[in-house]
């Protein structure tokens, strides 16, 4: 996925998980496994978790794991694991259940990651199309993304980690009927209405400090550059949008500015 920004409003994430709650319909009925994520982008020196899941985001246990070059990817655990980059390059993760067998593509890079790049991709079940990926409300063990995605047997909801991993996966809707909210919006035109105009600026506010900004732009899936020398600004590239943000010598953002890019 392309780094984009987006976020419920706890209006409409209170619609949404009580819709999900409430409207939970059978599973999909075809079984399979995937490794969520199903792609990752690091550096040198960063470590991101993975885990095997099935059709509804269930967790694999006893799962046998191999990587494509133990030299430049050092991999720890079980259940879930958890690789550290070593050496540049593409490369790949293999999982094994009782369930079946997937594999994930990991690409390792140097010295600074370009703006825009995708750091991981959640991936979809073979015949589905996803439809928006947006912010979670925060909690201490909730997920911190939903994505709702398209499926010849109806319309999903999965639920993610920062990191790209499925917590949990459910059907919303059959086929052929977008699920409703209590507004009277679908769930996917209620997210792109949203969407239309959420940008980071529009989520942070003047005071806050730096570190909270990084970790709300690694929940959403987004990178910075960095102002020119001296300059304490941090740029923030969106979907059609710009933001710039300023901070104070205590690392406390002091200005904002949202730019709209045209192609």
């Amino acid at each position: 996925m392309k780094r984009t920004g987006g976020f419920f409003t706890p209006r409409m994430l209170c619609f949404v998980v009580l819709f999900v709650c409430a409207n939970t319909l059978a599973a999909q009925g075809t079984s399979f496994v995937v490794i969520t994520p199903q792609s990752a982008t690091l550096l040198v020196g960063e470590s991101r978790p993975f885990r095997m899941v099935d059709q509804n985001g269930h967790l694999q246990r006893n799962v046998t794991w191999t990587v494509s070059d133990p030299d430049a990817l050092q991999a720890n655990g079980a259940d879930e694991l958890t690789i550290l980059a070593k050496q540049r390059g593409d490369f790949r993760i293999s999982a094994q259940s009782k369930n079946g067998s997937a594999e994930a593509t990991v690409r390792v890079m140097e010295g600074k990651m370009p703006v825009g790049t995708a750091i991981w991709s959640s991936g979809t079940a073979e015949g589905c199309k996803s439809l928006q990926l947006v912010q979670a409300m925060p909690s201490a063990n909730g997920p911190d993304m939903y994505e709702t995605s398209h499926c010849p047997d109806g319309d999903y909801v999965t639920a993610l980690t920062a990191d790209g991993m499925q917590l949990w996966r459910r059907r919303i809707g059959a086929a052929g009927a977008p699920p409703t909210i209590p507004d009277g919006k679908t769930t996917v035109e209620a997210s792109r209405i949203n969407l239309a105009s959420a940008s980071i600026c529009d989520a942070v506010l003047v005071g806050t400090e730096q570190q909270k900004i990084r970790d709300l732009l690694r929940q959403r899936n987004l990178s910075f550059s960095e102002g020119a020398t001296g300059e304490r600004l941090w740029i923030v590239e969106e979907s059609n949008k710009r933001c710039e943000l300023w901070f104070d010598d205590k690392s406390v953002l002091t200005k904002k500015r949202k730019i709209f890019v045209t192609e």
